[in-house]
């Protein structure tokens, strides 16, 4: 049986982006957890469209906090942690089904890229197709840990730039 994949977001306010990203991956994601820190805007509205299942959590100023709690309700295979203002290309959607089904791999680091029109130290020439970004000149790539296996006792560590690596 193949595995399954939970997506797990925290959000707030984010019915500019939301629906954006939901759309990129729900081919491959089987189930949708947003743990959202008190919207204001459309965001659940957006969310229940997608039947997310949707947690409210007082923020308490710790990103790690708002994301254990996202995956402490991820009843699938695997975790997909994305931010709203996030999208998977399509082209790479494929690739995480086949890589989820390896027996030895606890986690996969995926590339996060941050584009910009000018260069800066570190960037590389974009060449993506994809329209949301194709008008940047270039990207700074970072490496995050973002796909993991559920039910392996990982967590987030640190308040801001939380990451799931120092548990792996």
């Amino acid at each position: 049986m193949p595995k399954t994949i939970s997506l797990c977001m925290i959000a707030k306010n984010e019915e500019k982006y939301l629906e954006q990203c939901l759309n990129s991956v729900k081919s491959i994601v089987d189930e949708v957890i947003i743990v959202d820190t008190g919207s204001t805007d459309k965001t659940k509205e957006i969310a229940k469209e997608f039947n997310a299942k949707i947690i409210d959590f007082k923020w308490v100023d710790d990103f790690s906090a708002a994301r254990n709690e996202s995956i402490k309700h991820a009843a699938k295979d695997w975790i997909l942690v994305l931010d709203a203002d996030e999208v998977i290309e399509k082209k790479y959607l494929e690739k995480i089904k086949e890589e989820i089904e390896k027996e030895d791999v606890a986690g996969f680091s995926l590339e996060q890229r941050s584009y910009l029109n000018n260069f800066f130290e570190g960037a590389v020439k974009n060449e993506s197709d994809l329209d949301l970004v194709k008008d940047y000149q270039f990207y700074i790539p970072h490496f995050l840990v973002r796909l993991f296996k559920n039910r392996l006792g990982l967590y987030f560590r640190h308040r801001v730039h939380e990451l799931v690596e120092d548990s792996i």
